[in-house]
């Protein structure tokens, strides 16, 4: 089945934490099982036959673009660049992909693995969601979203402990309507100057006003690739998954 959902994939960070990996390669490039990590990522959204993906390149993009243009299995590829990653953050790569927000799409960046089974429940949502793992103690949460009636009602870093909560690890799912507003908080903090903010720092605003809805997530059914520690866990992740394939 062929799904009409787009999926963008910021990557434009330097990934300093990766060092030694990221000292001539982009951080989405760290090898993974023997391939690189955004490959993992693209055979996924090949098997779930997605309509296209933008990729936000910005560190070694040429680089980037000349891998993902060999990699053997991809969805359609669009690539934007952004020429000031040193100096800004996440808001502004996603904010670069405003004009592909025309139709339903998912956002998953670009330093993180996702199983097939909970790739497949983020693409098939009747609805927009956060996908957020709900089974980490609060000691353990980085991206901390604090969660009533199933909605995320605010989200951060310095949040305190709260009755019910979980880590939001970098993938949603976006209608055009909610995209909307997703865009005007984005050019809010963007004229404020906001440059250097993470992206939640706009969907925290959409949470803080309304809520958003939580997808759950468990913690064998992603990994982040922010350090070298995390490597052994996303390769146990992709030996977990092969099974899908067959």
């Amino acid at each position: 089945m062929d799904r009409e959902v787009r999926v963008i994939i910021p990557a434009a960070g330097v990934g300093s934490r990766l060092r030694p990996y990221t000292e001539d390669a982009p951080k989405a490039l760290v090898p993974i099982a023997g391939k690189p990590l955004i490959w993992h990522t693209m055979r996924r959204l090949a098997k779930m036959k997605v309509s296209e993906v933008v990729v936000v390149s910005g560190y070694m993009s040429e680089m980037l673009r000349a891998s993902l243009e060999a990699c053997p299995d991809t969805p359609p590829l669009r690539f934007v660049e952004n020429p000031d990653f040193a100096s800004t953050n996440s808001i502004v790569s996603l904010g670069l992909t405003k004009p592909f927000w025309d139709t339903p799409f998912c956002v998953i960046d670009g330093d993180v693995l996702v199983s097939c089974d909970l790739l497949q429940r983020v693409l098939d949502s009747p609805r927009d969601v956060l996908a957020v793992d709900t089974s980490k103690v609060y000691a353990d949460i980085d991206m901390k979203v604090r969660i009533h009636d199933g909605r995320a009602v605010d989200f951060g870093k310095d949040l305190s402990p709260s009755a019910r909560q979980g880590e939001f690890f970098g993938v949603s799912r976006w209608s055009p309507a909610n995209a909307a507003r997703l865009a005007s908080a984005i050019d809010e903090l963007l004229a404020a100057g906001k440059v250097g903010e993470w992206y939640e720092s706009a969907m925290r605003r959409l949470a803080v006003e309304g809520g958003l809805d939580v997808l759950d997530a468990t913690t064998d059914e992603w990994a982040e690739v922010d350090s070298a520690a995390d490597i052994p866990t996303a390769t146990a992740l992709v030996e977990r998954d092969e099974a899908s394939f067959a």
